[in-house]
């Protein structure tokens, strides 16, 4: 587990499965809501690395340990 003041190694998770995960909660997001707003979240998710990954993940409250290798 890592406290609130280390980032979580990259190295340590599944971070493609992640990315995948991620994309598709949020493209789902606006596709039900018919915002941009998923669609610009998605986006993000698709093109970042694996330490903003990280941190989007746990911004959207996402249980990390089910990514971890």
């Amino acid at each position: 587990m890592f406290s609130l003041f280390n980032s979580p190694n990259p190295k340590d998770y599944d971070i493609k499965r992640l990315r995948r995960d991620l994309a598709d909660e949020f493209g789902a997001q606006g596709a039900a809501f018919s915002g941009g707003l998923g669609f610009m979240e998605m986006m993000e998710v698709e093109s970042a690395s694996p330490e903003k990954l990280l941190k989007i993940a746990r911004q959207e409250g996402v249980n990390l340990e089910k990514y971890r290798k």
